[in-house]
């Protein structure tokens, strides 16, 4: 028989150092190499759709315009983006000449990948038949900056409706 492991191994945004951190291919390549457990950050859109971001802003050092060049300064916040305006940002590279670029020489690109929702990381684990694979999901939110962020009440409310809607709960931790 298969020996359970002793360690939750967490794949910190999906494995940042490995893939573009909190996209899609990021995550798909956490559960291929075996983690059990994918650390993720979430923030909520103007439309109050629950997405995976680290940075409560968009983040010049990987992500991108519509034409494909890297934003010059940190902004717009991700609460005043509606999903579909998010959607037009790229965030499937790093920006090689950023600090936070260099070290990751080695990262698989993806280009066209889009800041997701929580639903499609949900659809894609289950695509996956991941069925064992654990959620440690961290809220980001700023009581002291009020107009970047949902309040506390609006992100929790979205986060549970999603979790619940996907039969998550047992396999998530916020």
């Amino acid at each position: 028989p298969k020996q359970q492991r002793a360690i939750d191994l967490q794949a910190h945004r999906g494995g940042r150092a490995l893939a573009p951190e909190n996209t899609l291919s990021a995550f798909s390549n956490a559960i291929e190499i075996g983690v059990t457990t994918l650390e993720l950050d979430i923030g909520l859109s103007a439309d109050d759709v629950v997405v995976i971001s680290h940075d409560t802003l968009l983040n010049p050092e990987h992500t991108r315009d519509a034409r494909g060049n890297f934003l010059k300064a940190k902004g717009p916040s991700i609460r005043s983006l509606t999903l579909a305006q998010l959607q037009t940002y790229h965030v499937g590279r790093i920006d090689p000449a950023s600090s936070y670029g260099k070290p990751f020489a080695k990262h698989l690109w993806s280009d066209g990948e889009r800041i997701p929702t929580l639903a499609a990381l949900f659809a894609r684990v289950d695509q996956l038949g991941a069925s064992k694979l654990r959620f440690n999901i961290e809220t980001k939110l700023d009581p002291g900056q009020p107009e970047e962020t949902a309040s506390p009440e609006q992100m929790v409310r979205a986060l549970l409706a999603e979790i619940d809607k996907a039969g998550m709960a047992q396999r998530v931790t916020v």
